[in-house]
């Protein structure tokens, strides 16, 4: 009775109630199965079942009783990095009642809220679409390594590859917390460089490392007729003992010694007066001495340095040319014109660098997933089985589609055009 009471007091006697009115201007979001559908695909045929039986057996796993899996104190800390982000004071010049100011009138980078930085870089790079394409750019570059590294596919000459392990082996090892390798080392690297790309010393690196690809004298010197793979691990040990001992006149003897042109000599020195400058610095130099130090501990051949060579130089991949590589730099830097992008690593960096458990924990997360051993009762190593799934995903465009996801995430479907979803 009172069901009835209710629909005749609406007017709906019998009636059939009209079907909901259609709006052009309302936009609903598409699900993950439509924003990420390569990496939807993979997972329901299976092809990630390596990374995700590592994941499962070894990363969610605690390595002792009653503490947390690694995986899960590395995202605590994220989460954690966010969380006081937000609880800081409004930003100078924010509305009321919110914490970011306006895209359109930040406050200078020193005082800014990262949370609202973080914001900001993805409004203007991935919403905007300003910096899609320098993204882009990368995305082949780091297809290429996966395939030297895994052995998948062909060699930018149409040659079979063979797998080049040893690439995860070293960067394992440099995982590794031991006495030349520390995380620490790396993070003061990243906070250090963040603080000196915002100075004029900083930016005139930059500039003259961009410089170098328009120089005929460099361009003309990277070919395998002119420098070969044993001439480029030469030059390396050559200039890599004056930048540990942090002796500016031990790196000039250096670099006036290698056989090299005149003419390249010339257009690299704007680059070694750079380096010199860097080695007056204590706080850029002390990391950089002993990133250094774990590099050549655990990559005693130099095969990062010949990997290097071979996809660029005798390969001659696109991607890893120096015109190339130059232009993804030069694209963000053309878009990002405060520097967002290098502050936040900073900000990061810092903030993952005060907190112990976090690094321990990610120098663990790196370990397991590149180490080449295979634990007992694997037929494959770590490396084996995340590597090739890393591959596939890049190669079937997920960066891509992750991109897009997050744009959604944080702007919503109706918040505008979507570039990175195009």
């Amino acid at each position: 009775m009172s069901c009835a009471l209710v629909a005749l007091s609406c007017g709906a006697e019998n009636d059939v109630a009209p079907p909901a009115e259609r709006r052009a201007d309302v936009m609903q979001c598409q699900g993950l199965d439509a924003l990420m559908p390569a990496f939807v695909q993979a997972i329901s045929q299976g092809r990630t079942e390596g990374l995700k039986h590592l994941v499962e057996t070894q990363l969610l796993t605690p390595l002792r009783e009653g503490d947390a899996p690694p995986v899960n104190d590395v995202l605590r800390s994220v989460f954690r990095l966010l969380d006081s982000f937000a609880k800081l004071p409004p930003e100078a010049g924010a509305p009321s009642g919110q914490l970011c100011a306006p895209t359109s009138s930040p406050p200078p980078l020193a005082s800014s809220n990262g949370l609202c930085e973080m914001r900001r870089a993805m409004d203007v790079l991935v919403h905007q679409g300003k910096g899609i394409d320098a993204i882009n750019l990368v995305q082949p570059q780091l297809n290429t390594a996966l395939s030297y590294i895994t052995g998948e596919g062909q060699t930018c000459k149409g040659a079979p590859r063979t797998p080049h392990y040893e690439i995860s082996a070293i960067v394992a090892g440099m995982c590794t917390q031991d006495a030349n390798c520390q995380l620490s080392n790396g993070l003061d690297l990243v906070i250090a460089f963040a603080a000196y790309s915002e100075t004029a010393d900083g930016k005139a690196l930059v500039q003259h490392l961009n410089e170098l690809a328009t120089k005929p004298s460099i361009t003309g010197l990277l070919a395998p007729q002119n420098l070969t793979e044993d001439d480029m691990v030469a030059i390396v040990r050559g200039v890599l003992p004056a930048i540990q001992g942090a002796d500016a006149a031990g790196l000039e003897n250096a670099f006036n010694t290698l056989p090299l042109p005149a003419e390249v000599k010339s257009d690299l020195a704007p680059v070694v007066d750079d380096l010199k400058k860097i080695l007056l610095r204590p706080e850029l130099i002390t990391p950089v001495r002993r990133g250094l130090t774990c590099f050549t501990g655990k990559d005693k051949n130099l095969d990062l340095v010949r990997m290097i060579y071979r996809l660029a130089i005798q390969e001659g991949c696109p991607e890893f040319g120096l015109t190339r590589l130059t232009e993804a730099l030069k694209g963000v830097q053309e878009v990002d014109t405060r520097g967002s992008l290098i502050h936040l690593a900073g900000t990061l960096a810092a903030a993952v660098r005060a907190d112990e458990t976090a690094i321990d924990s990610s120098s663990i997360v790196c370990k397991t997933l590149f180490s080449t051993a295979r634990a007992p009762g694997e037929a494959r190593s770590n490396a084996e089985l995340a590597l090739p799934v890393a591959a596939d995903l890049v190669r079937s465009g997920v960066i891509n589609e992750g991109i897009c996801a997050i744009d959604t995430l944080v702007f919503g479907c109706a918040g505008g055009p979507q570039p990175a979803c195009r």
